[in-house]
């Protein structure tokens, strides 16, 4: 969609043969959705912890945040699940690395706030990740 964006082309335009190509492979690709299965339920019976740990990522075009969360049961049991995540296209104003990589972190914060406010259970460890070290500084 960026690329569009960028080549300005109005609805009765023919796309590039590049594009028109990679538009052409992502419409195979949408087939394989019926396949995927996202298990609603995601903490364990009689947890003994919750974990949740946050991962945030960009790059020159995307940039986006990610959620596991992590139960332990009182038998020792644990799983790990994705429970959600979100993403953004990069703006068509080409911003720095580490400024996507700082958008990331703040997307980051705010689904982690959104997900404590969501979850019921008492949380007890929040990890949030980020490989940027200038969004740490």
């Amino acid at each position: 969609m960026q690329q569009l964006w960028l080549l300005k082309l109005t609805r009765n335009k023919i796309l590039p043969s590049e594009l028109s190509q990679q538009w052409d492979a992502f419409i195979d690709t949408l087939q394989y959705l019926e396949a995927i299965s996202v298990p609603r339920c995601v903490l364990l019976t009689s947890v003994k912890s919750i974990i949740v740990q946050v991962f945030a990522d960009a790059s020159s075009n995307v940039y986006g945040a990610v959620v596991h969360i992590q139960t332990v049961s009182k038998t020792g049991e644990t799983r790990s699940q994705l429970l959600c995540s979100k993403s953004r296209v990069a703006l068509l104003k080409r911003m720095t690395i580490p400024r996507l990589e700082l958008a990331a972190c703040r997307l980051l914060v705010k689904l982690t706030n959104k997900v404590l406010a969501a979850l019921r259970e008492s949380v007890d460890s929040v990890k949030l990740w980020t490989d940027s070290s200038i969004a740490l500084s």
